[in-house]
């Protein structure tokens, strides 16, 4: 049988989210990537996990994020 695994991956609150890209920029592996989406005071830039799958889980992203806007939730995979 094959049995799911748990991982954490992050989770983003864009209500807390300042549009640093810092946690883009400090993903080992790449999986973050920016979407353009409107917000109150205009388009903006949002981090969005690309790829679950290959997200390691190392909580990088949530360590630097100066806004804590960032919060790893354990995902099945």
């Amino acid at each position: 049988m094959n049995k799911n695994k748990k991982k954490p991956i992050p989770r983003f609150n864009r209500e807390v989210c300042i549009a640093c890209t810092m946690c883009v920029d400090v993903c080992p592996v790449g999986v973050l990537d920016l979407v353009i989406s409107n917000s109150p005071s205009g388009f903006r830039r949002y981090p969005m996990l690309a790829s679950a799958h290959n997200c390691t889980g190392c909580a990088s992203c949530e360590k630097q994020c100066p806004a804590g806007a960032i919060t790893m939730i354990e995902q099945e995979f």
